[in-house]
């Protein structure tokens, strides 16, 4: 039995599953809202962890390859391709509810597809989903695939009969054509924003020097997954993400100040009417008050344009600053997610804080 290879992209490494996987997969798959359109038995117990990592060990790489999805060094899904005929492949895949709505399980899909078609002598590769599952058939449509048709009744989740929409794409259409415009389409970027100092705007490759001075600095990537040492490519590959990202995906704002780019903010959808938050400055600007600032202005955009009901973020437990700007913007501590990233070979807790919209209070209400 040939070996499963691995598939890298830009974020993900996809590999086989190994026994030392159980732990992460019980913990993503323990979560009921990542389980809502799988209809897996609750509560899922670590028995039925050993149980799927020992299939997809056992399984036959060249009738039903089953790549787990690694990113930041925790296995956080999978991707289950089952030959049913010749030439003839169905996809199936998840991955862990905190990484929803950040583009991650487009990127593996497309990894598997690509390798499909170039490397395994499929020629149509289909997949289903819960019609109520618009995050899964978005995956699809964002891959290149065509929607097929409905299946009416086609299951059951928890005795309730479900809908299914049914995707196909063949070698003919890949890659498929929406590949480029879809890039395209991220050049407009997010909204510009002011405030008393800072001008948050969208990044222009223009700004690789900017960043390069920034995320070059040791101490400013102390809490941040960036390589070191930081070299001029990686800001040009960073700039150049941004710049290609649609604002769908992930809402990034450079931060102006002074006329230089100092630092980021970040607004990153996930399930409908919530949003990650995420943010960096220079290391020269900390202690103005510059962090707190330009955060103020995306979270009143995140309620007030885009009509959000929770925005929450995550901060290392030992990044002591960031903790700070947070509880200035109002956000309320609600747990500990302990190892929760991998930094710099090192797995970190993150505490883990929250703001609803009706704990928001706007600039100039005097709070």
């Amino acid at each position: 039995m040939e070996a499963l290879p691995e598939l890298r992209t830009e974020r993900l490494l996809l590999r086989p599953f190994r026994s030392e996987d159980v732990d992460d997969v019980f913990v993503y798959a323990t979560d009921p809202e990542w389980n809502r359109y799988l209809g897996l038995p609750e509560p899922y117990t670590r028995r039925m962890a050993e149980e799927f990592v020992a299939r997809a060990i056992l399984a036959d790489p060249g009738k039903n390859p089953i790549w787990a999805i690694v990113y930041e060094g925790r296995v956080s899904g999978g991707i289950d391709f089952r030959i049913r005929r010749r030439g003839l492949a169905e996809m199936g895949y998840s991955i862990a509810q905190p990484l929803w709505g950040q583009g991650l399980m487009t990127e593996a899909a497309r990894a598997v597809i690509e390798h499909a078609f170039e490397s395994m002598g499929i020629v149509r590769i289909q997949a289903y989903a819960d019609l109520r599952n618009k995050g899964s058939w978005r995956v699809m449509e964002k891959v290149g695939m065509t929607r097929e048709g409905l299946l009416h009744s086609n299951g059951a989740i928890r005795g309730e009969s479900i809908d299914d929409v049914l995707y196909a794409i063949v070698r003919g259409e890949w890659p498929p054509p929406q590949s480029q415009p879809e890039q395209e389409a991220g050049a407009e970027g997010p909204p510009e924003l002011r405030t008393a100092r800072l001008h948050l705007r969208p990044y222009r490759m223009s700004d690789v020097d900017d960043v390069f001075a920034n995320a070059s600095d040791p101490e400013w990537g102390r809490y941040i997954q960036v390589p070191a040492p930081y070299t001029p490519r990686d800001a040009e590959e960073f700039v150049a993400r941004v710049v290609l990202t649609d604002p769908k995906d992930n809402l990034r704002w450079a931060v102006v100040h002074e006329g230089r780019v100092a630092g980021n903010v970040d607004l990153t959808p996930g399930p409908a009417g919530v949003a990650e938050l995420g943010f960096a400055i220079a290391r020269p600007l900390w202690g103005q008050g510059l962090t707190t600032e330009a955060a103020t202005a995306v979270l009143a955009y995140g309620f007030e344009s885009l009509s959000l009901v929770r925005i929450f973020g995550y901060a290392v437990s030992a990044n002591a600053a960031s903790l700070r700007v947070m509880d200035k913007l109002g956000m309320k501590r609600e747990g500990v997610l302990r190892r929760h990233r991998l930094i710099r070979g090192e797995y970190v807790d993150d505490v883990f804080n929250a703001i609803l919209r009706e704990e928001w209070s706007p600039p100039g209400t005097g709070e």
